[in-house]
């Protein structure tokens, strides 16, 4: 029996998490939306936007790799402010200076920063709004809020919300796109983005490793060929744009005004699947609306196969798939030669290695693999978490 490489230690990171979705545990003394010059935003401390639409603060990824969503206590991540370097205790601290720069300081480490390098040496907050976008302004006389001088929606991970625009940055010349994470433990960039197509045409593309996997087809309000959103258009009216400014060539959505109070998401997962999540609240009652995209829907002929279309190989007709069993193999195993961006990757691998039968993905980006000759034994049991990915096909 192989046993299982170390798991990722719990991290800490700073993170977004929309309030209604659930209670939120920690307490915040500060009990404002900003952040100013001088303060700290501690390991239990929490900012919280002005209409209680959404909190900022120090949050540690679940042991397990799913979201549930609306349970009391659980939260909806959807910005994380430091994906790639974590805090490994509670001693991260949130701070801006009057450069603009926000830092994370921590203990026996040197500190991680959050934006780029500003230099403004002025008055300057970092306030979180109830869009979801935490911003930077000048201060002007009096205490008014002016300029926005960076925010955290042109620097988006794995979410887009409403109002942030991914595209092509006009002045930096760079894309901004939506980033898979590499596992729903490690919110550094995975192997899938999702973005707006350069070719011009009104359509987003999802990218696997540069490679277009997925096209969403000409995108109107009614959605597209390939994005429906049949479901959430019986209750939401959509407001797809593709737009352009002096600034940015980009695609936006927003929600046309409802009798109730929505929160919308598109998530892009680890399996490159885009997931639109609408929560309308009304009084005291929610009601949750979950559809999206799934590329390989009409394609996979097994409901419990992973869903990930790869490339037809030499021995990959088309007919196999990878199903996920609880249990454990015996023999012929080996492991990645490097770390890999996350479950696809690891799919990907022993897709193309015709003598490949089975593999295992770890949160870390690790890919444990079995050739032929190895047996699965089954243990299926409520306390037993390992999944190995077996070979199968058609019948």
């Amino acid at each position: 029996m192989a046993l299982s490489p170390t798991l990722v230690p719990p991290i800490l990171l700073l993170i977004l998490i929309p309030m209604f979705l659930g209670s939120v545990s920690a307490s915040s003394p500060l009990k404002t939306d900003t952040l100013k010059p001088g303060q700290q935003l501690r390991d239990w401390e929490q900012l919280i936007s002005s209409g209680g639409v959404f909190t900022l603060g120090f949050f540690t990824p679940p042991e397990s790799s799913t979201f549930l969503l609306g349970s009391a206590g659980l939260r909806y991540i959807v910005w994380v402010g430091n994906p790639t370097e974590s805090v490994s205790d509670s001693s991260g601290s949130l701070s801006i200076d009057t450069n603009g720069n926000l830092k994370i300081t921590r203990a026996n480490a040197s500190p991680i920063m959050v934006n780029q390098h500003l230099s403004l040496a002025g008055n300057v907050s970092a306030t979180l709004l109830d869009s979801g976008n935490f911003v930077i302004r000048d201060i002007g006389p009096g205490g008014v809020p002016g300029r926005v001088l960076w925010q955290s929606f042109d620097h988006p991970t794995n979410m887009l919300l409403p109002g942030m625009k991914i595209g092509f940055n006009l002045k930096t010349k760079k894309e901004v796109s939506v980033t898979s994470w590499i596992s729903n433990q490690v919110p550094a960039s995975g192997a899938f983005r999702l973005g707006l197509d350069p070719s011009g045409a009104h359509q987003l593309l999802v990218w696997r490793h540069g490679e277009i996997y997925w096209s969403s087809g000409v995108l109107t309000n009614n959605g597209s060929s390939q994005l429906t959103l049949e479901l959430s258009r019986e209750y939401l009216d959509y407001e797809f744009k593709f737009g352009s400014d002096k600034y940015m060539k980009y695609f936006s959505y927003s929600i046309k005004k409802t009798n109730s109070s929505v929160f919308s998401s598109w998530l892009l997962d680890n399996l490159g699947q885009i997931t639109v999540t609408n929560v309308l609240r009304s009084n005291a009652s929610s009601s949750w609306i979950s559809e999206g995209s799934q590329p390989c829907t009409t394609d996979l002929k097994n409901s419990s196969g992973i869903c990930i279309k790869e490339k037809p190989t030499a021995c990959r007709k088309g007919s196999e798939y990878f199903e996920p069993r609880r249990g454990y193999m015996m023999d012929n195993s080996y492991y990645g030669d490097s770390l890999s961006l996350g479950l696809s990757d690891c799919h990907g691998s022993c897709w193309r290695n015709c003598s490949c039968i089975a593999f295992q993905s770890f949160s870390d980006g690790q890919c444990q693999y079995w050739g032929k000759g190895s047996t699965f034994v089954p243990f299926d049991s409520f306390t037993f978490e390992q999944k190995i990915y077996v070979l199968d096909s058609v019948k």
